[in-house]
């Protein structure tokens, strides 16, 4: 009646679950979100074995620790984005100065710099745009 060795073993399918409800602390981040709840309470629920009403109440509280820890981290990275947008959109604060609002001359002009390769071209005899053929 009793299959320990669906939990107790590290691939067994309800090992994570087994592993919430007794060694929290074990329990990785990783651990957490690989975990399928919905798949694991269908599990618990109709197993394909018999488990014991006690056992089916540790494997309940290792499902409720896991969706615990799976809410407690989408609720710090809510957080986090609320902090980045709340930065980014605040009112009044600029990053740009104004002095910096005109860019001088020498920071928009490129210099004009002819090489010995740009001499040794031939004069264009007639733009084609200006001067177009005759059909």
């Amino acid at each position: 009646m009793f299959y320990t060795q669906l939990f107790t073993s590290k691939r067994g399918p309800l090992a994570k679950i087994w592993l919430a409800a007794h060694w929290e602390r074990k329990l990785t981040k990783a651990h957490v979100f690989e975990c399928n709840l919905e798949t694991t309470i269908k599990d618990i629920i109709s197993p394909k074995m018999k488990i014991g009403l006690r056992t089916s109440g540790h494997l309940l509280i290792g499902v409720v620790r896991i969706y615990s820890k799976k809410a407690k981290y989408l609720l710090a990275d809510c957080n986090d984005a609320l902090v980045k947008i709340k930065m980014a959109f605040r009112p009044g604060q600029t990053d740009l100065p104004v002095e910096g609002l005109e860019a001088t001359l020498k920071a928009i002009t490129l210099i004009e710099d002819f090489t010995v390769f740009d001499a040794q071209l031939p004069k264009p005899r007639y733009h084609f745009l200006l001067f177009p053929k005759k059909s």
